[in-house]
This record gives structure tokens, C-alpha cells and sequence, in this order.
């Protein structure tokens, strides 16, 4: 059957009709016709379940992508990239560990464990720095 077929209004009301009668069938009423019919009601319960979960997760599916495709664009949108020089990063960061005893206390567990902190974790310290105003893309402290 086609989609860009116009709507049949006589089908659609012997569709409605259909499932009006469906609907006012008692359990029994039903379970007779479909018995009748050579129907077995167990396997079309199943078959219409497994149909439903199918929908459900093809859904999903999509959903899940387009979440994906979203959080992609919002990582790209945001990506900050400083020009702060990698001999310049340790001296950034330990101006503000000074203020922040948080920040010293990461730096500080870092070296304890005889590691420093990853490039990647530098990184992401400064681009929260820079987001929150306290240093220019060069690494320098803002006025603000």
C-alpha cells in the first residue's frame, strides 16, 4: 500500500468500525472468534509484544543516536583552544593551586602518586579557568 495515496474515507470508517466491534468483544466473545478462525491467541499476543519491543527499540535507537549526534555538536560547539605553551601550563596552574585548595589538593594527589597530571587534565583545568573568566587564551589572569 502506498503513502501518498489520499485517505479513503470508506476505508477509514470500516476501519473504525472494525475496531469498534473488536473493542466491545468480551475476553470469551474474542477468544471464540479467534478460536474459530484457527487463530492460536498465545502466539499473536507474542507476535504483537515482539512487534511492539521492536518499534520500541528501533526508537530508541534513533533517540540514542541523535543524543550522540547532539552531545557531538556540543563538544565541538564549546572546545576552547588556548595558546597556553606546555612549559607555560605548569606555572598556570600552580598560580591558581596557590588560591585553590582544591585544585592543590588534584595536583598534589598527583604527585604523591609519583605522576604528574596528564596533558589532557592540564588542559581541562585551563579551558575551566578560561570559561570562568580568570585566564585569557594565552594563560595570562583576566581583568575581570
Amino acid at each position: 500500500m502506498s503513502r501518498d495515496k489520499k485517505p479513503d474515507p470508506t476505508l477509514d470508517r470500516l476501519l473504525d468500525e472494525l475496531t469498534e466491534d473488536v473493542m466491545s468483544m468480551t475476553d470469551a466473545e474474542l477468544l471464540a472468534e479467534l478460536a474459530e478462525e484457527g487463530t492460536d491467541p498465545v502466539a499473536e499476543a507474542e507476535a504483537a509484544r515482539d512487534a511492539i519491543a521492536a518499534g520500541l527499540n528501533r526508537a530508541g535507537r534513533v533517540k540514542l543516536e541523535e543524543a550522540r549526534a547532539a552531545v557531538t555538536r556540543d563538544r565541538t560547539a564549546h572546545v576552547v583552544h588556548l595558546a597556553v605553551s606546555s612549559d607555560r601550563r605548569a606555572d598556570v596552574l600552580a598560580r591558581f593551586a596557590n588560591d585553590d585548595v582544591k585544585l592543590k589538593s588534584r595536583l598534589t594527589m598527583a604527585a604523591r602518586n609519583g605522576e604528574g597530571i596528564t596533558a589532557n587534565e592540564a588542559d581541562a583545568i585551563l579551558r575551566n579557568l578560561r570559561e570562568l573568566g580568570a585566564i585569557d587564551d594565552d594563560g595570562n589572569p583576566s581583568d575581570g
